[in-house]
């Protein structure tokens, strides 16, 4: 009994699900008469590499091609009932050479087939070698197929194919046609299975063969092959519950209670839910793609109602009730921190020991972000130490490497200043940070905010006020706190304090003319001083450099200092 994958494996241009922009091309070509002697078709596995090289060779040997009309193009399309056409399908053409590079990678079977490329074909009228997974290979087999493509027969026609283009010598890749299949959509795999189920007289809900499409991550064999396996239990009607516990996936609705859940900062329920379903044998690694396509929706219903009614149309009614009614619970800066959790988290299974742990650390870092963004120790490095005279001691010139120092949480997340401090700037921060446990009132008109004393801060004043500027912000715009509890100050220069964020998108919506002032009236307030605020990405804070002001006694200290090892003294006039 066949696979489905091979039962059902298209055997013209338009059965192919998907890679529209190549089939066009190929067609193009033969309808044309611009054919080229090489092919090369990359992608992931299970996309249709193969099947298109088949019907590629099948239809340039065609001897009565017929014209298809489809979504308004015109495609040459092979009769599959021509000798050509059923030689090749039957495997019995001499013309039609299909080589696993997998266990033929040594030079001598590349110049095995050399040998009879020369020859002209016998039946069809191209020879067509098929060489898959082309990148095993060995150095010497590249070597003599190259000689082979730079002067090709008119009768030769060559398609390589890949998973793993990279191994793949340039020389080889620049003398061919090059095509790059891409992974299959869930609604394009969907849309073939249920052909395929209709074909096989099985009924099946289209949430099952949606977590099938899931499962597959955009293969389209992989579809077909776990289809196979769910139609073997010969049901009248294979429902998703069937699906999820043979897959052991999870179900819509267990998806939509975890991220409510999130979206309540509800970390013991959270964690109590994890822990069931590893207990019950779902596969964690599934539920958190799960959970990431479930943001998705949330991403798109909170920011384009176009874009979200498309990416929710597999929902229920009352599934898409109630995930609009969790979008609202969640800030777009919120959903944003979620997938970069849980992205990261997917990222770790395959290395995670303890099964639920990735979900887990994912689940606890959102439902205690603020808490742990104030007792994480950080990792800082030290600027090395500026350039010193030429003609001054050797003991001067010795290198000082950058080193890591861990500060506590109440510092700041980084520091661009020495970390000595000396008791002048320590006075300076003690009289200008304000109490613990204090935030100063907000309500601060623009005139007031202009009478403040126009004094440089210190990069340290504002790293020691970071919380309680951070709590100011709060009860202003919860939306710029959630920003700005990923933000860290990054330096001063001047009246202008730079705060560094961690993405692109935080910049530009902080940047914003009314939040930027919510920040700058806040941070101004706490630090009693008349600032101003400016936003930078981490790449461009990295790229600035920022330099302390030095007290009195700060220049004091370093003139006595430069005296003692170059033996001077001051002259006093």
């Amino acid at each position: 009994m066949l696979a489905l994958y091979q039962k059902y494996r298209p055997k013209k241009f338009s059965e192919v699900a998907g890679q529209g922009h190549i089939i066009k091309t190929l067609t193009n070509a033969i309808a044309n008469k611009r054919t080229g002697h090489a092919y090369l078709f990359t992608g992931p596995r299970g996309t249709g590499k193969t099947t298109l090289a088949r019907i590629f060779a099948k239809t340039i040997n065609c001897t009565e091609r017929v014209e298809v009309k489809k979504n308004p193009i015109v495609r040459t399309e092979p009769c599959n009932k021509c000798e050509s056409c059923k030689l090749i399908m039957e495997n019995r053409a001499l013309d039609f050479i299909e080589i696993d590079a997998a266990s033929h990678t040594g030079v001598d079977n590349i110049r095995q087939l050399r040998e009879t490329v020369p020859l002209p074909p016998s039946a069809l009228k191209y020879k067509v070698y098929i060489i898959d997974e082309v990148h095993m290979l060995s150095i010497g087999a590249f070597n003599a197929l190259l000689k082979t493509l730079e002067e090709p027969p008119a009768h030769a026609v060559f398609i390589l194919a890949t998973t793993e283009l990279h191994k793949v010598p340039d020389t080889i890749i620049s003398r061919c046609q090059r095509f790059d299949v891409s992974l299959l959509t869930q609604p394009q795999i969907v849309d073939y299975l249920q052909e395929i189920s209709k074909k096989e007289k099985v009924e099946i809900e289209t949430e099952a063969l949606e977590t099938i499409a899931l499962e597959a991550e955009g293969g389209m064999r992989d579809a077909q092959s776990i289809l196979g396996q769910i139609i073997a239990l010969e049901d009248e009607k294979i429902t998703a519950k069937e699906v999820n516990d043979i897959l052991g996936t999870s179900s819509k609705k267990v998806v939509l209670d975890f991220v409510e859940l999130l979206s309540k900062n509800d970390l013991p329920a959270s964690l109590a839910l994890i822990e069931k379903l590893q207990q019950e044998g779902i596969n964690l690694r599934n539920f958190n793609k799960n959970i990431l396509a479930f943001l998705r929706v949330l991403l798109l219903l909170k920011t384009s109602d176009e874009a979200g009614k498309k990416s929710s149309a597999s929902l229920s009614k009352e599934q898409l009730k109630k995930s609009r009614s969790i979008a609202k619970k969640f800030s777009l800066a919120d959903i944003l921190e979620l997938m970069d959790l849980f992205q990261t988290s997917l990222n770790l299974f395959k290395d995670s020991v303890v099964p639920q742990l990735p979900l887990e650390l994912a689940t606890i870092k959102h439902c205690s972000s603020e808490e742990l963004q104030r007792s994480i120790p950080k990792t800082i490095p030290k600027p090395v130490s500026k350039p010193v005279p030429q003609n001054a001691p050797a003991s001067l010139h010795r290198p000082q490497s950058v080193v890591e120092e861990k500060i506590p949480e109440q510092k700041p997340q980084e520091n661009f200043q020495s970390p000595t401090k000396t008791k002048a700037v320590e006075s300076a921060v003690k009289k200008t940070a304000p109490p613990k446990n204090e935030t100063p009132s907000q309500d601060i008109s623009p005139e007031e905010l202009a009478k403040l004393p126009k004094r440089t801060v210190l990069l340290s004043e504002v790293q020691n006020s970071w919380s309680a500027i951070l709590d100011g912000i709060k009860p202003e715009n919860r939306s710029i706190h959630a920003f700005m509890t990923n933000c860290i100050p990054c330096g001063v220069v001047g009246e202008m304090v730079y705060i560094k964020t961690k993405y692109d998108f935080y910049k530009d919506k902080l940047s914003e003319v009314e939040n930027r002032l919510t920040v700058q009236k806040t941070t101004a307030t706490i630090l009693n001083a008349n600032i101003k605020i400016a936003f930078v990405t981490e790449k461009e804070g990295s790229e600035m450099s920022f330099d302390e002001p030095k007290t009195d006694d700060e220049n004091h200290n370093v003139l006595h200092d430069a005296m003692k090892v170059l033996g001077g003294k001051i002259i006093k006039d």
